[in-house]
């Protein structure tokens, strides 16, 4: 039986992503303020999200990763397709996903960084390497699995993609990409410390991980000079606080379903019940002329 309240909110989520629909939530959605997750996966496509152009940090990480993941794995998957890892030539490897790096500059000044980090992007991949090896041994991995959880009276379900995965234990791996500072007229890159404790906002995606997977949960941090290794031993990785962590994330996906609900599918009235985004955040610094646009449009 489908109760009336039930088919309204399955109506108003086919009304999300600019009309297109949202079948899942999401880390990247979650761990985003609820005005931009509005602006995000609300009013705009997931064509559009996906133009937008992203600063070497971003793409490092992604580079270093998928390098690894190719080298290590020895099965890789693609949605739900898992695909055999045939080509283990590291060259060829880094090269394909370098020249595709190189091809996704956010602007002139980002094009040359990206044209000046390949050895740290080296370095980096060669401490995820070592990192999964202490990790893992000989065991056989499988990396971008996804995992999925539908909690109890939220609409749609939280969906996840796994860094490195074995039969009994996952890791998750976060880069930290060299620092670009402008000093004279000249760029120069310095290392960026690596943490003595795990991020909150990786703690809370490792959370879903673990208890999505069910399986013992590692977190890693590499740069080009070293990297360090969270496991249960930390007190933010033990168990109840990775309860903790999920319920919070549970959370937020709760208040953007009953802030949908109140709202009747209509962003600009959801958007009166937030605060505008605070474009003074590091994070916004970057935000497209068409997110600015939707900005002003909803807030004015």
């Amino acid at each position: 039986m489908i109760l009336k309240k039930d088919k309204q909110l399955a109506d108003l989520i086919k009304s999300l992503s600019g009309g297109e629909g949202l079948n899942h939530f999401s880390y990247s959605q979650l761990q985003q303020s609820i005005s931009m997750w509005i602006v995000n996966y609300f009013v705009r496509t997931q064509a559009q999200r996906r133009k937008d152009k992203k600063k070497f940090l971003v793409g490092f990480g992604s580079v270093a990763s998928n390098v690894a993941q190719m080298i290590t794995g020895r099965y890789i998957f693609h949605g739900a397709e898992r695909e055999e890892i045939k080509e283990k030539d590291y060259a060829k490897v880094f090269q394909h996903e370098y020249k595709r790096y190189l091809d996704e500059p956010f602007d002139e000044r980002d094009k040359y960084i990206r044209e000046q980090v390949e050895q740290h992007l080296h370095d980096t991949i060669k401490n995820i390497l070592q990192t999964v090896k202490n990790i893992f041994g000989d065991d056989e991995l499988q990396c971008e699995r996804y995992v999925d959880m539908i909690p109890k009276d939220l609409m749609i379900g939280i969906t996840g993609r796994i860094d490195y995965e074995a039969d009994t234990k996952f890791a998750e791996c976060k880069t930290k990409p060299p620092t670009v500072r402008d000093i004279k007229g000249e760029l120069r890159f310095y290392s960026k410390k690596l943490p003595t404790d795990p991020d909150p906002k990786n703690v809370m995606q490792v959370a879903f991980y673990t208890l999505a997977s069910g399986k013992e949960p590692f977190l890693f941090y590499a740069n080009e000079k070293d990297y360090i290794i969270f496991d249960q031993s930390h007190p933010m990785l033990k168990q109840d606080y990775l309860e903790y962590c999920l319920d919070q994330m549970i959370r937020k996906a709760m208040t953007i379903q009953r802030l949908l609900i109140a709202s009747n599918g209509d962003p600009k009235i959801m958007a009166g019940f937030v605060e505008r985004p605070d474009l003074d955040n590091w994070m916004l610094k970057d935000a497209s002329t068409e997110q600015l646009a939707i900005i002003k449009q909803l807030w004015g």
